[in-house]
């Protein structure tokens, strides 16, 4: 008997439930999200598929949905404890990633950042 099961809802666990993409890309989100990634991001994170710390951001956007991707970033103990796709990254990785403490407005950002990265327009 598990008392906390682990999930696979494609949303991940958190208050991110639908996500509403912008077409085209929202051009300030975008710069907002680079500046995030560079200060809180980029010391674990390649924009490539390369793994340093954590892995590589290329694809990120059509591995995970956009809910997925800013719970993961915003509710990040918890999906690390629940999540079936969080663990097995850590088990990958080997770190748990620390809580950024990112703002909704800021994870937004840099969703909008890693849909830029993919190659969205």
């Amino acid at each position: 008997y598990d008392a906390d099961p682990v999930s696979s809802d494609p949303k991940g666990s958190g208050k991110f439930t639908n996500v509403e993409l912008t077409h085209p890309l929202d051009q300030k989100m975008v710069a907002d999200g680079q500046k995030v990634f560079d200060v809180k991001c980029s010391s674990c994170h390649k924009l490539t598929d390369e793994k340093i710390v954590g892995p590589g951001w290329k694809g990120v956007t059509s591995r995970r949905t956009p809910e997925w991707f800013m719970n993961f970033i915003t509710n990040t103990d918890e999906m690390l404890n629940k999540d079936a796709e969080a663990l097995s990254m850590l088990e990958i990785c080997l770190v748990r990633m620390p809580n950024q403490n990112l703002s909704d407005d800021e994870a937004r950002a840099l969703l909008e950042f890693a849909r830029n990265n993919d190659g969205d327009k």
